[in-house]
């Protein structure tokens, strides 16, 4: 009886490990197919209208020049005061999602025609870039839709951690497989791209801290070479790196911990990584570093108001589909001037599958950042007066 009950129990593990390891090549098989392309295809995707909405939603905030912002008082009537990572906060180029959030659902509608894509003609007939681009556009439109979902949100750790972050949850459905945002990130681009990191840097996280979101779409043409600008320009901000801590430790983005499989024991990994970006101005501090911490973060929403309009102010209210600001602070008319001066697009309307943008008139355009600056300058000296 023993006998059979220990071949029993036996072969139920082996059948348990069988199952595991089968399930395990599964996956495997499923996401190798994402490895295949052809290497001289000449087939193109078009994403204009990825590249439309990116234009209209996106403003530049140019390259990092290392200042701390300016601490942020209490507002009038309160000691209450933002928590805030003063060295990363005035970094990243911001999204719109104060006016576009009102056009989700058109979002979601452009997220499923990205979706559809392999449906018509399969992935592996296109070329590995092309592929790359792909797979960065449809993973940064699906954040965007979900972010404007959830929007406003001051701090968006807890949607992008944990079990149940937006980035687990199968949002996707390509060619009839469901996907997360991780499955692109972590299984998806690693079977595309083995040899390269290149492609962390195009996976925008809605937040201050993470790598740049882009004015325009990822192509098959710009995919490498606007990868490479977007890791020059995390690696040379405070985002990136910073080298306020121990000698021979350079803190690093947090990022860098949460892509650490791409980075083999890490130290050393990550230096080569970094001095492959590095300007003049801190290779040095790189090579000479023993040892990388990685503790830079700054998960607030890289939305266009920032840290002008305060939402850690006023009456929250849950409505099921996340935390709301009921009730808060306005803005000045020299802030409201200054995003008008700073934010190109006016106008946004998505239908058809097409997005119509209106500019503002480059001169008006410049004339209205003059004015803005010079209100804020007068601002600052009648302050510092008193």
């Amino acid at each position: 009886m023993f006998k059979r009950l220990f071949e029993v129990s036996v072969l139920t593990v082996l059948l348990t490990v069988s199952g595991s390891l089968i399930a395990q090549q599964g996956n495997t098989l499923n996401y190798a197919k994402y490895s295949e392309f052809t290497e001289n295809s000449q087939l193109e995707m078009d994403f204009s209208v990825v590249d439309q909405l990116m234009h209209a939603g996106v403003m530049n905030m140019g390259p990092s020049t290392r200042a701390f912002a300016r601490p942020v008082p209490p507002s009038t009537g309160t000691r209450l005061t933002q928590t805030v990572d003063r060295a990363t906060e005035n970094e990243a180029n911001r999204f719109f999602y104060e006016s576009l959030k009102k056009d989700q659902e058109k979002i979601l509608r452009l997220r499923k025609e990205l979706e559809a894509i392999p449906s018509v003609t399969p992935l592996n007939q296109f070329t590995q870039e092309a592929q790359l681009a792909y797979w960065l556009n449809l993973y940064n439109v699906t954040l965007i839709n979900e972010v404007a979902l959830l929007y406003p949100m001051n701090s968006l750790r807890p949607v992008l951690t944990g079990e149940d972050s937006i980035l687990e949850r199968k949002l996707l459905s390509v060619d009839g497989v469901q996907l997360s945002l991780n499955d692109i990130h972590y299984r998806i681009l690693p079977a595309l791209y083995p040899d390269s990191t290149l492609y962390i840097y195009g996976l925008h996280q809605g937040i201050k801290g993470s790598p740049n979101i882009r004015t325009k779409a990822f192509t098959a043409s710009n995919v490498i070479q606007n990868l490479k600008s977007n890791a020059a320009e995390f690696v040379n901000s405070n985002r990136g790196t910073q080298f306020n801590s121990d000698e021979g430790v350079v803190r690093v983005s947090s990022f860098y911990e949460r892509n650490a499989q791409l980075f083999p024991g890490f130290n050393q990994a990550l230096k080569s990584h970094l001095l492959q970006f590095a300007n003049a101005s801190i290779r040095e501090l790189i090579e000479n570093a023993s040892s990388f911490r990685a503790d830079i973060s700054n998960w607030r929403i890289n939305d266009l108001y920032g840290s002008i309009r305060r939402r850690d102010v006023g009456l929250y209210v849950a409505n099921g589909g996340g935390t709301r600001m009921a009730t808060g602070t306005k803005m000045s008319p020299a802030q409201k001037n200054e995003l008008i001066s700073l934010m190109r697009v006016r106008a946004v309307n998505f239908g058809g599958g097409s997005v119509t943008v209106t500019d503002l008139d480059p001169r008006k355009e410049a004339e209205a950042r003059a004015r803005a600056e010079a209100e804020a300058k007068k601002q600052e000296s009648d302050k510092d007066s008193n």
